[in-house]
């Protein structure tokens, strides 16, 4: 330690030495008290200037917005229940979550005031300043958010009219455009814009802000996405009914079936029934090519009578050429009285033997032919899956004891098997070649408790009739007994 800040230390330690007690408590009051008064100083100077974030708020206000702004985990003060501050880097943040949730207060703009006047200033300046500096500031807070990279705002004051009826309504429309990776926003982010530029702006009614993408689509337009949305709702609702429609009518052909040749439903569980339907459209144009048929297949014949003509195809035109050329042909010697103009020993030659000979013959025949638009119906058959279990046949007999009955399990044979899945198919309407399965199997279904309780009943019947003959013989040993009685006296 240096010798002179000892000295010092020396010379303190002294004089607080020779200082009483109530004037020892004088001075540690004293210095407590600047160390606090730093501490404060030091605290405030380290905290952040505070911007007005809304002023002149109602209790009511200023209750719904400090309640929001605690969910969303900002910070804020408030002098009394009619101005709330915030910080100045997050104020146009939080002016476009409270929009969102349509919470900015009634008269709050979305604007700033000018701080300076100029002198030379017109009305006219000031309105044109006025409106660039609020079209500036609204698009200042959408830019705030995190899927909009650039806004732009136009706003449309209609010219004041003496009477309000004739005066046209103030419209707004706003134009975003996303970052990258962001292709739209959510309903509940556009009607907050909306809240937002319909707030800051006066007079200006949110059903006459329009928002629109980069692309000129209009993304504020609720009444049209609600009524799509009604109508894809309508769509499904009715390709359900539809479908369930056809599953029931199905489900009652099938229970028909079952029920006609088991002769009842006591002994089938239907495990699982796939119906399903598709609903893609689907047109297209059929050109098909097919050889001529002479005889057709008759369809309740187990044989094939089918016939084509000779060549699978008619003949449609023909065309048939001959041409025979024999002996000599004619060659003019030129007016009569003068000499030929033929070069010499071509005469000769001319009269030599020729032939000539040409033959044709075109026969065009044509297939069937058959061109088709086709447009299938709105919706078919897309695939059923069937499984159904079946229960044999309970062969029982009474027990020489009488307290049940011994039971055989006789299964259902292949035959029936085939029989049933041949009916079901066709109450269904099973396609393999669409892919359709059906099984129908026989499994022995648990019925320990019914056949419990028909050995219950048995044995309480056989009871019942014991009880009833032996109530017969002492009847009738009473009635012998009183005719030997009368008979002896």
């Amino acid at each position: 330690m240096p010798e002179q800040l000892q000295k010092i230390l020396n010379n303190v330690r002294e004089f607080f030495t020779t200082l009483d007690t109530t004037k020892k408590l004088i001075l540690g009051g004293v210095a407590l008290t600047v160390i606090v008064a730093i501490g404060i100083l030091s605290t405030i100077s380290l905290q952040k200037n505070r911007v007005v974030l809304f002023k002149d708020l109602t209790s009511k206000d200023f209750a719904e917005v400090t309640k929001k702004l605690d969910s969303l985990g900002y910070q804020y003060g408030s002098s009394d229940t009619s101005v709330i501050t915030v910080d100045p880097e997050q104020r146009q943040e939080i002016v476009t979550k409270l929009a969102q949730e349509n919470l900015i207060p009634a008269g709050v703009q979305g604007w700033e005031l000018f701080n300076v006047d100029k002198f030379t200033e017109t009305q006219f300046d000031k309105d044109i300043k006025k409106y660039r500096a609020l079209k500036g500031a609204i698009e200042q807070s959408l830019m705030t958010l995190r899927s909009v990279d650039k806004a732009y705002v136009n706003i449309a004051f209609p010219e004041d009219e003496l009477f309000s009826s004739n005066s046209s309504p103030v419209k707004a429309s706003v134009i975003l455009h996303y970052i990258p990776g962001v292709e739209s926003l959510s309903r509940k982010e556009v009607k907050g814009i909306v809240n937002l530029v319909s707030r800051a702006v006066p007079k200006l009614k949110p059903e006459n802000v329009s928002v629109a993408d980069a692309d000129g689509k209009i993304i504020s337009d609720f009444e049209e996405d609600l009524e799509k949305e009604r109508l894809e709702l309508r769509i499904v609702q009715e390709k359900l009914r539809i479908g369930e429609e056809q599953r029931i009518q199905r489900l009652i052909d099938m229970r028909n079936t079952l029920r006609w040749l088991l002769g009842g439903e006591e002994r089938v569980d239907i495990t699982r029934f796939e119906y399903n339907l598709n609903w893609d459209k689907e047109s297209y144009k059929d050109n098909s090519v097919s050889p001529v048929v002479a005889i057709p297949d008759n369809p309740n014949t187990p044989y094939s009578e089918l016939k084509l003509v000779d060549g699978y195809s008619l003949k449609v035109s023909s065309k048939e050429t001959k041409e025979d050329f024999k002996g000599r042909g004619f060659t003019p010697d030129g007016p009569a009285g003068t000499e030929p103009n033929i070069p010499p020993g071509y005469k000769d030659t001319d009269y030599q033997k020729s032939e000539y000979s040409k033959s044709e013959n075109i026969n065009n025949y044509e297939f069937n032919r058959r061109v088709s638009e086709v447009q299938k119906q709105p919706w078919k058959i897309e695939k059923i899956n069937l499984s159904v279990v079946i229960d044999g046949m309970w062969e029982k007999k009474e027990r020489e004891d009488g307290t049940g009955y011994d039971r055989k399990y006789v299964p259902v044979s292949e035959d029936e098997l085939r029989q049933i899945r041949k009916n079901l198919e066709a109450a269904v309407g099973i396609d393999k070649a669409r892919g359709d399965q059906i099984s129908v199997i026989t499994v022995p279904k648990d019925r320990s408790a019914q056949f419990a309780a028909e050995d219950e009943e048995l044995r309480k019947q056989k009871a019942i009739r014991q009880m009833i003959i032996a109530s017969l013989v002492i009847v009738l040993l009473l009635i012998i007994s009183i005719l030997v009685y009368r008979a002896i006296k």
